[in-house]
């Protein structure tokens, strides 16, 4: 192998081993025997390789970034032979994914990167049979204490919320060739708390049948739980969402 292909290697295998199980975890009831899944934001594929060894009868993964895809398909033809006759990648915008009736959509960390959310949620619900869900789980939420991502480069948590996105994209265009022009050109939505609730609630079609925020084992994250409590803090003190949408027509 190459060091490159070393490398995509290297991150597909943490993705499966150490963070799939986390995620997948966090979703007990979620049953993938037998179901047409949709794996949003595939990646290298990780995801969509545990979700056909978990009995998935067909697993699409889809991903925008055509190199990305390539390298999925050469992990499942050379690595993972006895599940690639149900997993196929395609690189496209979700809406002009020509298959539809899907049992599951899974969108794994991806949430917080995507701008126009609310549209591609229809179009997620739109690749639904009824009964069908949305599964998804996301951070760290933009308003949390590193919520840029560490994209903006400030030093201390929350920085980028006190002195606005603004003053840290002046900073980082001192120093760039390619200039950025808001935290959309680093790959963040900027979308608080309130928002993704609000666009979550509002998919005609689709019930919120599971919606948790601060999840983990961590004390820090236990600490944030208690203090996103209080109304005013709980912007702030929310870290991620984890998150099943239904589609009921």
């Amino acid at each position: 192998m190459t060091t490159q292909t070393l490398k995509k290697m290297k991150h597909f295998l943490i993705e499966k081993n150490s963070k799939n199980p986390i995620f997948l975890e966090r979703f007990p009831d979620i049953n993938y025997e037998g179901k047409r899944v949709i794996d949003l934001g595939c990646g290298y594929g990780a995801l969509t390789v545990d979700m056909a060894q978990r009995g998935a009868s067909q697993v699409i993964g889809v991903d925008i970034e055509p190199n990305r895809i390539e390298d999925a398909r050469e992990i499942v033809r050379s690595e993972y032979p006895e599940v690639a006759d149900r997993i196929s990648f395609v690189c496209c915008n979700l809406r002009d994914l020509p298959d539809e009736g899907f049992d599951l959509i899974i969108s794994k960390a991806s949430f917080e990167h995507i701008l126009s959310l609310d549209v591609l949620l229809e179009d997620m619900r739109d690749k639904l049979k009824v009964g069908g869900k949305i599964v998804t789980g996301f951070g760290p939420l933009y308003n949390s204490p590193w919520g840029d991502h560490r994209r903006l480069q400030h030093k201390l948590p929350w920085t980028h919320v006190i002195f606005g996105e603004q003053h840290y994209i002046d900073r980082l265009n001192k120093y760039r060739k390619e200039k950025v022009k808001s935290i959309y050109d680093l790959g963040l939505n900027g979308y608080s708390l309130k928002e993704y609730i609000s666009m979550f609630n509002s998919v005609e079609g689709m019930m919120v049948t599971d919606f948790r925020t601060n999840v983990s084992d961590k004390l820090s994250m236990k600490l944030f739980k208690v203090i996103s409590h209080f109304p005013f803090m709980r912007e702030y003190f929310t870290y991620n969402i984890y998150c099943v949408l239904e589609r009921v027509r």
